[in-house]
């Protein structure tokens, strides 16, 4: 918990006056954007809140192909914003472009 409490401090999108808007993923994938007042960062926040394996297809998210994107809880670099990612059951994904 600690962990993530560091990261989130961190970020600039985390601010209490950041942009944010709910994403619509489907029932098994619940997600909001955040961007931060400066509009340099952005953090797409998506969480599996199923019992099952669940993909996230990442063009579905609408990053800038220009940018460098991350998960920001497990440091795994997105090199293709074409492919999906696998969720785990339960798991989050904090995918930013600013590390």
């Amino acid at each position: 918990m600690t962990k993530l409490i560091n990261i989130r401090t961190q970020q600039a999108a985390f601010h209490p006056s950041a942009t944010q808007f709910t994403l619509h993923l489907g029932l098994q994938l619940f997600g909001f954007w955040r961007q931060s007042r400066n509009r340099k960062q952005s953090i797409f926040c998506i969480s599996n809140v199923s019992d099952q394996v669940t993909d996230l297809p990442i063009n579905e998210l609408n990053l800038v192909i220009s940018e460098h994107w991350v998960d920001l809880l497990s440091g795994t670099k997105i090199e293709d914003i074409t492919k999906t990612i696998q969720l785990q059951p339960y798991q989050t994904v904090w995918i930013s472009n600013k590390a």
